[in-house]
């Protein structure tokens, strides 16, 4: 299926991935990425050459079709009422070498300005001693508006940023914080790096 989707995305939407070669081939890694669109986890999905798992709110498994694209994925629910099982699902696939998908800005941006990353990010990455790879994810809103039930045309790009290490220190919420405040920075950048290129 994953063939075929990507397919699908470079006829219909002239998918281009950028930074590929910044991605860890092997071992434990956080991958950051901005939300903006329901199908921002299938674009990644066939953009990440690793096989990669998500974390998503609880309450968009209740979606029908998202729902079931969710769990075909192997997406870890995360209650927002703060259980931690899902949490702790996450850790341990990361401390085994796997790769997590996270959207930190706490749900998708309606608007075309990015959000900022919060702090629960960093305690994922220390907690399981992994480095956090930005993603940018361009495009995917104008594909599937905030509303709307039909794909539009769109040019969609991923952008992978230089992964950010966790530090060698004890977790703390400013450690946390610091990471989160990266993420955010490296989003910016990737963004007008790509704007960069979409002009020249």
């Amino acid at each position: 299926l994953r063939p075929v989707v990507r397919v699908v995305l470079n006829i219909r939407f002239g998918l281009r991935i950028h930074g590929a070669h910044l991605i860890p081939r092997q071992g434990g890694v956080v991958f950051a990425a901005n939300h903006a669109s329901f199908i921002d986890p299938v674009v990644l999905n066939v953009a990440c050459p690793r096989r990669i798992t998500f974390l998503a709110r609880q309450a968009l498994f209740d979606v029908p079709w998202l729902g079931l694209v969710m769990r075909g994925m192997g997406t870890i629910p995360v209650d927002r009422r703060g259980t931690e099982i899902g949490i702790r699902r996450a850790i341990r696939l990361l401390r085994a070498g796997g790769a997590v998908v996270i959207f930190p800005e706490g749900g998708r941006q309606l608007s075309d300005q990015l959000g900022a990353a919060k702090p629960g990010l960093g305690f994922l990455a220390c907690s399981a001693q992994v480095p956090i790879v930005p993603v940018l994810l361009s495009g995917t809103r104008e594909a599937l508006p905030p509303g709307a039930r039909r794909l539009k045309r769109a040019k969609i790009d991923v952008a992978f940023g230089p992964e950010i290490r966790y530090p060698d220190c004890r977790l703390s919420p400013e450690i946390c914080e610091r990471l989160a405040q990266q993420v955010t920075t490296s989003w910016q950048q990737l963004r007008d790096s790509l704007n960069d290129t979409t002009t020249s």
